[in-house]
């Protein structure tokens, strides 16, 4: 994993590595918006978000891996045509 890792481009790398920080933010701040419903702020409300940024935490780590395997193929392809 480590060798597959060092291979790929640094900006794949970036945009995966921010991706990975993004979607695991998402799950952190609904985690925490779900242990504190009721207690810290409204119940209902506070339920909503997490819902919603849990159910959005799926399409954004889809869209960082399929984006960051996008940019890899095109600068592999960019780098065999020159």
């Amino acid at each position: 994993m480590k060798e597959t890792f060092s291979q790929i481009h640094r900006v794949s790398k970036t945009v995966f590595i921010i991706g990975c920080v993004i979607v695991v933010f998402m799950l952190a701040v609904s985690a925490i918006l779900y242990i504190g419903a009721g207690e810290l702020l409204d119940y209902y409300s506070s339920v909503e978000i997490s819902e919603k940024l849990l159910e959005t935490s799926r399409p954004v780590c889809v869209t960082v891996c399929i984006g960051s395997l996008f940019l890899e193929y095109f600068l592999k392809q960019r780098k065999n045509t020159n």
